[in-house]
């Protein structure tokens, strides 16, 4: 599970990002921090890579699957 010190640096959000799925090699247009569902490990992902394509095995738990957790957001300059 994702920690975090100082809360005034985030804000929930509802966006339907968070509720896509995203396979491994896949690019996510959010840079963030993505959780397996499957094993719940956590990546750190920046803007425009690719997700890990050869995380762990999962040989009993099944298949790997991101899904954002928190989207690292850009100011604008």
């Amino acid at each position: 599970m994702a920690k975090y010190k100082y809360s005034d640096h985030l804000v929930r959000s509802e966006v339907a990002a968070f509720d896509k799925q995203w396979l491994p090699g896949q690019v996510p247009p959010n840079a963030g921090i993505y959780r397996c569902r499957t094993c719940g490990d956590e990546i750190a992902v920046g803007k425009r890579q690719a997700l890990p394509p050869s995380h762990h095995e999962h040989r009993v738990l099944g298949p790997v699957v991101w899904q954002m957790l928190v989207f690292a957001q850009e100011h604008p300059k």
